[in-house]
């Protein structure tokens, strides 16, 4: 697995950045401990952040959250800004809000949810509580999108987030986790990634997908997926693909993706689970 991933990264026409925790125990990594742009992929950790953001300072949480067309802001992906368009008080639940950041990648749910926790600062010190020392956070996606430059400082290491999703995917017993899990393991968006070849082997997927604009050269900031896969067999695993500077088009680099899943694939279902659980 690991010669056929650094071949494949040493071929292509792109930074790329691999990651593959095995049942909890092995790693396979492919500039494993490099940043790179998280971009959407940012809201997952943004999510559970929240979650423990919540937990460790005792904060009730309302049933309900009222907001304003300003909360909405134009110009950016949001499909829950469409749904609320013509109103202008919305008041609506905590789980709505996260089904649009997590499924939807919706800009302003994001920022929604870093303004309930008190902003950037906060996701920091949840992430450390978590043991997550590799991702970086320090701004919204209304801030991304003012300064675009933004992006690349919103950034994670493959290694550091396979390991807070492996983290995420064992331990995620209390409800606001598990809702994240749901929420994660019925995303609708690329399907042309991860996900690709997994559907067919009847694996399941949670995952969270990060797409970046075409630069000035012609060339794609990043395009990522990163999750967590169950096998039929009883393997799992967690992984983080980043490509940054991608020299082909969107429908090229999500190929890029899913041929680097259906590798990891091929090989596991060689391997039977008792070698990399007793490993």
């Amino acid at each position: 697995m690991q010669q056929e991933l650094n071949e494949l990264a040493e071929t292509k026409d792109a930074t790329i950045g691999i990651a593959v925790i095995i049942d909890g125990k092995d790693t396979v990594a492919v500039n494993g401990h490099r940043h790179f742009p998280m971009l959407s992929v940012y809201k997952f950790p943004i999510a559970l952040a929240f979650g423990d953001h919540l937990r460790t300072s005792n904060t009730f949480l309302p049933e309900n959250v009222t907001l304003t067309k300003n909360d909405l802001k134009p110009d950016t992906h949001s499909p829950m800004r469409d749904k609320y368009a013509e109103m202008d008080t919305i008041r609506t639940g905590i789980q709505e809000i996260m089904a649009y950041s997590l499924q939807h990648s919706d800009n302003n749910a994001s920022d929604i949810i870093l303004g309930l926790m008190g902003g950037t600062n906060n996701v920091k010190a949840s992430l450390h509580r978590l043991n997550a020392f590799d991702i970086n956070i320090v701004s919204t996606e209304a801030e991304m999108h003012e300064s675009p430059d933004l992006c690349y400082k919103n950034s994670s290491t493959p290694i550091a987030m396979a390991k807070l999703i492996d983290m995420f995917d064992r331990k995620n017993d209390d409800p606001f986790s598990r809702e994240i899990k749901h929420l994660m393991e019925t995303c609708s968006t690329g399907e042309n990634r991860l996900a690709k070849p997994l559907v067919p082997a009847k694996a399941i997927i949670g995952h969270k997908t990060g797409t970046g604009f075409t630069l000035p050269n012609g060339r794609l900031l990043a395009v990522n997926d990163a999750g967590y896969v169950h096998l039929p067999d009883g393997h799992r695993y967690s992984i983080a693909v980043f490509i940054e500077n991608s020299g082909y088009n969107m429908d090229e680099t999500e190929k890029i993706i899913a041929d680097i899943s259906e590798i990891v694939l091929s090989h596991l279902k060689k391997i039977p689970v008792s070698e990399t659980k007793n490993a």
